[in-house]
């Protein structure tokens, strides 16, 4: 039988030894079996496992590692990469934490132990702390992400950081009107510091746009420029006849009067699945025709994506 823990309250989910100490727990009380050691020096709640899998359960996995290293990261140090995007909320594809990444300035030493990549970033970096877990600016955070993401999802990333917040036929007013960052602020840290995947960075610059909402958005516009289509306009607002609102297409060929549409988990919600049906019925009594995606066509059949724009634009 697991004896009790009997911790103190403060002490929270995750904490470092030394804290710990400082609150009277005992190292018996330390090495009860019910406390986890994902790292050395810090103790953590052992959970029941998570239900979770696939990438929310990667996700929630590291997030746990997170709180946990933030118990001991030194005061100088900050996360970067994937971890930091992470934090941020930055789109990013699976598979990208197995191990936290942080930083420190030059000429600082990185951490080094198990489960943590140093990175050592050469240039005063403003630390911001983000639910309470310190991470660089939008910028850093960006170019230490550049060497872990192949280029269409490091465009995904990029496009989120330069998004303009628009509410869908302008009738709901925002919290935040302005984009993380700008393309000039982006381009101006490629040209003043060295960072190891600059060529990368910034052809994803190059390839950025304001309107993209979500990664696959950014994926679907991708393939049906790279398969040799004419590049669709993002976030378009469609209105009947009457001038009445409609509905935002994700990507738009206003002219030839296409929309193209990509549906997530959220449509499968039964209010929206009735909203869906009743946008497209409205779309088609006002001459729009569309193509609808999932994420099965976007990331496992992109070919489908394109052929099914050709078809629609009469180029097949």
């Amino acid at each position: 039988m697991v004896p009790p823990l009997d911790l103190p309250d403060e002490l929270g989910k995750s904490f470092s030894v030394r804290s710990a100490r400082e609150a009277g727990v005992t190292e018996k009380r330390l090495r009860n079996p019910a406390l986890a050691v994902p790292f050395r020096g810090v103790r953590t709640l052992e959970m029941t496992p998570d239900r979770e899998s696939g990438a929310a359960g990667e996700r929630a996995d590291a997030w746990r590692r997170i709180r946990a290293y933030a118990e001991i990261m030194p005061d100088h140090a900050f996360f970067v990469g994937p971890t930091a995007a992470l934090i941020v909320g930055v789109p990013l594809p699976s598979g990208l934490h197995a191990e936290l990444h942080v930083g420190v300035e030059f000429p600082r030493t990185p951490p080094r132990r198990p489960g943590i990549r140093g990175t050592r970033v050469g240039m005063t970096v403003p630390v911001y702390e983000v639910h309470g877990l310190r991470v660089p600016g939008p910028a850093v955070t960006w170019a230490t992400l550049g060497p872990y993401l192949e280029e269409y999802d490091l465009v995904a990333a990029t496009d989120h950081l330069l998004r303009v917040p628009r509410a869908p036929g302008g009738l709901v007013r925002l919290d935040r009107t302005d984009p993380y960052t700008t393309r000039e602020i982006l381009a101006g840290i490629l040209d003043e510091h060295r960072w190891r995947a600059a060529p990368r960075l910034r052809l994803a610059l190059d390839r950025a746009r304001t309107g993209a909402s979500s990664r696959p958005e950014t994926w679907t516009r991708l393939l049906i420029v790279d398969a040799g289509l004419p590049e669709p306009i993002l976030d378009h607002d469609v209105y009947d006849d009457t001038d009445d609102f409609i509905g935002t297409a994700d990507l738009a060929y206003p002219r030839r009067k296409l929309a193209i549409e990509y549906e997530g988990e959220g449509h499968m919600d039964r209010a929206q699945f009735e909203r869906d049906i009743e946008r497209f019925s409205r779309y088609e009594d006002s001459g729009w025709s569309y193509v609808r995606l999932t994420s099965r066509h976007v990331f496992r059949l992109s070919s489908e994506v394109p052929r099914r724009v050709r078809r629609k634009l009469g180029l097949t």
